[in-house]
């Protein structure tokens, strides 16, 4: 089979519409890959300094016999030991691990794949990338994704969120595409502009701290600068921004509104919280949907019209919907999977 075919098993395997069969298929390639399997040996003894290095060789051990088929057992018998891997390093408690009922070969892939999914976007699209090849990543609703870029800037990927950049990121201009929002906190480099592109619109900063929201279906980009200087072009917009800034593009006037915004409030996501500044609730829903992967729907023309402005703090789409319900004037309803809001 040729690499194409085990990129779209690992595409499934991170969506989690892998079956048994195939999650089996892509293991067995990860073993026979000799290529494949030294890089993983060394990457993985250098993966996490802060991790015990008797535990991280242990934990290496045990998925190399694994990989290598040095061992045989049930699927009580690689769980057990999964458990007992993460009693022996109090590190671990804080690190979100899911329970799968799993045979041997699924539990080591459980670990193996995520770890190097970085390596696997690089060794599957070509073993000699060109400029052109792309580096994608996303968050799914529901998640969030944090991304360390080549050089040193840091991202935190909204949910439904995707972020790309090619191979030659940082040649010459240090180039990001977005759909979606994220938070950036970009790596001070004079010689290598970052530039964030959204459609024909692009943000272009030295060393900053800024957010960017610019998904698809909403009607404006929306960039708040926290820290440094950043500039915004498209078309004929040439705008300098400054700290407390909120810029609002409209992808279909392109034309850009300024306002000065607490900057801190639009990045309150990344702590779970969700803020919101005379927001109607058709956008708000929008938000909710995303953020807690559920579907939501208006029984009545009005309310999506109504406005609201304030933090709601995490806690479930539940408990968003019951704060919002004591300034807006609506209720809700399950209708199987889905939330009516109707008018009270």
């Amino acid at each position: 089979m040729d690499k194409t075919h085990y990129k779209e098993l690992i595409e499934k395997y991170f969506e989690e519409t892998i079956t048994d069969i195939e999650i089996k298929e892509l293991s067995d390639w990860i073993k026979n890959d000799r290529q494949l399997h030294d890089w993983w040996e060394q990457e993985f003894e250098r993966s996490d300094s802060s991790m015990n290095p008797v535990l991280r060789d242990k934990l290496f051990a045990r998925i190399k016999e694994e990989t290598l088929g040095q061992e045989e057992g049930g699927e009580k018998e690689g769980i057990q030991r999964l458990e007992q891997i993460q009693e022996k390093d109090e590190s671990l408690k804080n690190k979100k691990v899911r329970t799968l009922r799993i045979i041997p070969w699924k539990w080591v892939a459980a670990i193996l794949l995520p770890v190097c999914v970085a390596f696997f976007t690089y060794y599957l699209l070509d073993s000699s990338l060109t400029a052109e090849t792309p580096f994608i990543v996303k968050a799914a609703k529901g998640d969030k994704a944090t991304i360390e870029l080549p050089d040193g800037t840091n991202v935190v990927l909204n949910s439904a969120s995707q972020l790309s950049y090619l191979n030659n990121f940082g040649e010459k201009v240090r180039r990001v595409q977005l759909n979606g929002e994220a938070y950036f906190k970009v790596a001070h480099d004079e010689k290598h502009p970052f530039v964030v592109q959204i459609g024909d619109l692009e943000v272009k900063v030295l060393g900053t701290s800024f957010n960017v929201s610019a998904y698809e279906d909403a009607k404006d980009v929306t960039v708040v600068l926290l820290e440094g200087k950043v500039g915004i072009y498209a078309q004929e917009i040439s705008h300098i921004m400054k700290p407390g800034d909120k810029i609002e593009y409209n992808k279909t006037t392109h034309r850009i509104t300024t306002t000065q915004v607490h900057p801190d409030d639009y990045i309150e996501w990344t702590k779970g919280n969700i803020y919101f500044e005379k927001e109607s609730l058709e956008n708000i829903m929008k938000t909710l949907s995303r953020i807690y992967d559920v579907e939501i729907r208006f029984d009545s023309g009005k309310l999506p019209k109504e406005y609201f402005t304030g933090t709601i703090p995490g806690g479930g789409i539940q408990n968003a919907l019951n704060i919002l319900m004591l300034t807006s004037p609506f209720y809700y309803e399950m209708d199987g999977s889905v939330i009516v809001l109707k008018e009270k």
